[in-house]
Order: structure tokens, then sequence, then C-alpha cells
């Protein structure tokens, strides 16, 4: 009992002490071996476990008759049972009526500052059909925010001026102690108040989706821009090679990733560039379809994540729908930390191909899809591909404006082939392919661009 009380108060410490945390997230990464991250992995889960059994009375329910000693076979959960579950789900006592008006009246309003009871509440991404939301106190805030400090690759011996693109603010991006600033700047706003803002900011660090980092770096080609920024920081949508590289040339500047979403922050870049999962915050399994673990160098058919410390909305064993490649290599910045090689995007964004030989579906990675787009031509800013069903496929192309009419001509037909290739590639039937010109279509709950939507459903 004594030990228990001693192991609370010791983690009691570790989510309201930024110091503490911080250096143990230093530690940690730095001299932990592979079979002290296992260790520890399991020892929070357990402890995981014991709390959730004492305070959500959905894992009461869905661990009845399990064997809750057998931490790595525990029946799995996602965002549909999440979701339905949501009262009982969350510890905080926060009925699900309340926690979606409260996450409505946000997106309506573009008021996020607002706390549910203490608590910082909002709706992540998901179709109007798969909601999902995020729920955290400000000692789960407070342990991030030291975990980014701890492992991103600040510039040496300067004061941190971060300049966070996002769709929605949070307490957790905003900081202003000790001459070190991190500031909001609305995704949503018009590219002039970003490029102003950004202007008198004169920030030594821009984190933004992708497609955002591109338009700014497009700016700045011409001009309009003026910022010399010694790191870019990519995050909420995967990062292509021809991207990070367009960035790299325009910017200076080495380009850095997060990985992050609802349910946990998974990965940073460490100050090689590659991105390491964060072992002592998450503890992530990789599945083939049969169940048995992917071997690094392959992509996963399952992901599966487990917080390792939030108690307000407990993510154990809850499957996310994003397909990841760890790398066989380990990284020069000598951490055991793995490194994801690859984000192949998300598992429901896959394209499916019906096979010429048997007619059977067969799965065609977003990837393939999207790299074979942006290299029809360079006057592709952006694009999006929608599967209707196996036999159309519609492209939503947005040119840059200087584009002639004898040029569309030419790519609406390269888009096509191309295309149709893919598919042939695959052993698969060639689909109809209608190829639009105009801007791509955000999704109206998250504001974010999916460029790859499959409106096939699985079976």
């Amino acid at each position: 009992m004594a030990l228990r009380k001693i192991s609370d108060l010791w983690q009691w410490c570790e989510r309201h002490s930024f110091l503490l945390f911080y250096l143990l997230c230093k530690y940690r990464f730095s001299h932990w071996n592979s079979d002290r991250i296992l260790s520890y992995q399991e020892s929070r889960i357990r402890n995981r476990l014991r709390f959730v059994l004492r305070k959500s009375e959905f894992y009461r329910r869905h661990y009845s008759g399990c064997d809750t000693s057998d931490i790595w076979n525990l029946p799995v959960t996602g965002k549909t049972i999440m979701m339905e579950n949501l009262t009982l789900f969350n510890t905080r006592g926060l009925e699900k009526d309340e926690i979606i008006e409260f996450c409505l009246k946000a997106e309506r309003s573009r008021d996020f500052s607002k706390r549910l009871r203490g608590l910082n509440v909002g709706m992540s991404s998901g179709t109007s059909g798969n909601k999902g939301v995020e729920i955290t106190s400000p000692g789960e805030e407070n342990l991030l925010r030291a975990a980014f400090f701890a492992r991103f690759a600040f510039p040496k011996k300067q004061k941190i001026n971060l300049a966070f693109i996002l769709r929605v603010t949070s307490p957790a991006f905003t900081l202003n102690k000790f001459g070190h600033r991190l500031t909001y700047i609305g995704q949503l706003d018009s590219i002039e108040n970003i490029i102003k803002k950004l202007d008198d900011l004169q920030p030594n660090i821009i984190s933004a989706p992708p497609s955002m980092l591109k338009v700014l770096a497009r700016e700045a080609e011409e001009g309009r821009l003026h910022v010399k920024p010694l790191k870019i920081v990519s995050y909420a949508e995967v990062l292509y090679p021809d991207v990070r590289a367009y960035l790299r040339r325009v910017f200076n500047c080495e380009v850095h990733e997060i990985y992050k979403c609802s349910e946990g922050a998974i990965a940073i870049s460490c100050r090689y560039g590659n991105l390491h999962v964060n072992e002592d915050i998450v503890a992530i399994e990789l599945q083939n379809k049969d169940g048995s673990p992917t071997a690094p160098g392959n992509p996963c058919h399952r992901l599966i994540i487990t917080d390792l410390h939030k108690s307000t909305l407990p993510i154990i064993r809850y499957e996310l729908n994003d397909i990841i490649t760890l790398s066989t290599q380990e990284c020069k910045c000598g951490s055991h930390f793995r490194v994801i090689e690859k984000i192949q995007g998300r598992a429901d964004d896959l394209f499916w191909g019906l096979r010429k030989t048997d007619g059977a579906r067969h799965f065609i990675y977003q990837d393939y899809i999207s790299r074979n787009i942006i290299s029809v031509s360079n006057r592709i800013d952006e694009f999006q591909a929608i599967q209707k069903d196996y036999e159309h496929l519609v492209l939503r192309i947005q040119l840059n404006p200087e584009t002639e009419e004898d040029e569309k001509a030419k790519i609406r037909e390269e888009l096509i082939s191309i295309i149709r290739k893919v598919f042939t590639d695959y052993n698969c039937r060639e689909p109809e392919v209608a190829v639009i010109f105009a801007e791509p279509l955000k999704n109206i709950n998250s504001g974010k661009l999916s460029r790859v939507i499959c409106e096939i459903k699985e079976v």
C-alpha cells in the first residue's frame, strides 16, 4: 500500500511538474534501451487498467470476463465505440450531449478558448457520421508541452519563437514564458492576414500542415512573405518527399514532422529529421491482417495505440485507421525509440480495384495515386482524388492561374492515362476518370483537406 501511494505521488509530480517531466523525457529518449522501454510501457498500461477499472464504467463493462493481466490481448476500442459510449468512457462525469453541444458551439462561434468544467474539449476530424472528440486536462496538456520541448530539435542557443498555424486554438498551443513564445495563427484566416502575422512575428519556427506550408513557400518565392525560419514543422497531413524538398529549397532550412492525433502524441522528429515514436507517452502495436506483429520495413494493416498517461479520456488499445511503416534502421541520434519510416495515409483512404483475373477486390495505396498525379505537371497546385465506385473516379485539380487552355487539355489527358495505368499496374480493371479543374473540397467539420477519398464502403 505504501509503495502504491509513493507511485501515485510520483505520477502526480510527473503530470504537474513541467520541469520534472521535461527532464525525464530527455533522459528516456537518450538513455533507454528497448527492454527498458517495454518494461515501462507494460507498467504504465497496468497502471492505466487499475485506474479505468475504478473510474470508467465503460471499461469495467468492456473488460468484463477478460483476463486483464494479459494486457496485449485485451479487446480493442475505436472511435465508433468511444463515441457511442462517450458518457461512460470519460472519467470526469461529462455527458455526451453536453460535450457535443460544447464542441458545436465552439465550431459555430470559432471561439476555442473556453473550457468545459476546467477541461479543454474539442471536436476532432471526421465526417458528420464519425465525429470524434478530444478531452484533456491542464495536467495532460502540461505533460505534452514538456514532451514537445524536450524532444523537438529547437534551434540551439536561441529563444523559441514558434508560430502554429492551426484550424483551432488551444491553451496547449500558447506560451509566452522565459523569453520563449508559441503563437497561434488561425488556419482559416485569409492568406493576406496569415502573411502579415508571420511578417510581424518573424518566427524562427513555423508549424503548419504541408498544404499550408506549400502555399507559404510560394508566397515567399513570389516576394510577398518575408520570413527566414530556422526550422519548418509539418503536421496533420502526409508530408510527401517532393513537398519536403520544395519547402527545404525555398526556406533553406530543415523540415521536421509531428505525428499527433486526438488519441495521442505519437511521434516527433529528432535533430536528424527522423520521426521517433514517443515510446514513453504512447505504446503502439502494428499488426498484419492475421493479427501477427508487423515487421519493420512493412506497412501495417492495423495500428493500435495506448496512451500511457491520459486519464480524462483514457485511450487503451484503441485502433486508429492509419497505415505506418517502421524503419529497419537505427537513427544516428542514438535513441532506441523506434523510427517511423513512412506514414501512408489513412486506411479508409485506400482505393480499391477489381482484379482482372477473378474480379476480387484489391487495395491501392493512396501514395501511388498521389505521387502519379503530382508528377504530371508542375502547374498542379493542389489536387483531390475521389473514388465514387469501382468504375468511376473523379479528380479535382487546382491549376496555377497562369495555365493556358491548351496546357489544360494536355494535363487532363495525361491525368486520365496515368491513373488508369496505376490500376493496370495493380492488375486491376481501369476505371473511368473524370477531371474537374476546380479547387479541392475541404471537410466542412475539420477544415482539413483530404487529397484521397474513397466512397466505397469496405466489406
